[in-house]
């Protein structure tokens, strides 16, 4: 893997097998479509990159602040130390095998989106949006702040929640049959669908 530092580019000159290092990328004039690619501490001067195509690229410590992936697809991708804050990856994107990491997506959106083998490790997801999310494999939220996230219509079967943090949820109470939590998590969640419990 040939190592680029410190350059000004066009999203459209990205070749694959290289790693980028704390360079900045233009706004791109077509569609975008980047595969086996590391990103480290680089800047986009772009914030939409709605339908575009992401596959075994990783990010590290990049800045997504409020950006607009709608409709795009990331496979075998990683975000590692990234600031998605705001981020909305919502209508119609598909993550497939792939991983935030020590990330904040705190009021990230992936309302109706779909997702397989997706984890979130340590990151920040309070207030995030999930609604109509479409979940296959494995769901994990290891580490995470998930407080108050909003799982609304969303199936929850087989998500794990076991390892997250989270003093409220949002969520149908009709669709979180199957959803992994720990017993410290089942008090919280028997408060949260109006059972009262008496000693």
């Amino acid at each position: 893997m040939a190592t680029i530092q410190k350059q000004t580019l066009g999203l459209d000159d990205i070749e694959p097998d290289n790693e980028y290092i704390d360079c900045t990328f233009s706004v791109s004039n077509q569609s975008i479509q980047i595969s086996d690619v590391v990103f480290d501490h680089c800047n986009f001067e772009q914030s939409n990159f709605d339908q575009s195509d992401w596959n075994d690229v990783v990010f590290k410590g990049c800045n997504f602040l409020n950006a607009s992936f709608h409709q795009s697809y990331l496979s075998n991708s990683q975000f590692i130390g990234g600031q998605l804050m705001g981020a909305d990856f919502s209508l119609g994107t598909r993550l497939i095998n792939s991983r935030f990491t020590d990330s904040n997506l705190r009021y990230a959106n992936f309302s109706e989106t779909k997702m397989e083998n997706v984890q979130f490790n340590s990151s920040n997801l309070v207030e995030t949006s999930f609604q109509a999310v479409t979940f296959k494999k494995k769901m994990i939220f290891d580490q995470s702040d998930i407080d108050q996230i909003d799982f609304l219509d969303t199936k929850l079967k087989g998500v794990d929640l076991s390892q997250a943090k989270f003093e409220t949820l949002v969520v149908n109470p009709e669709l979180i049959k199957g959803m992994i939590i720990n017993p410290w998590q089942a008090s919280l969640l028997i408060g949260l669908l109006g059972v009262v419990i008496k000693d």
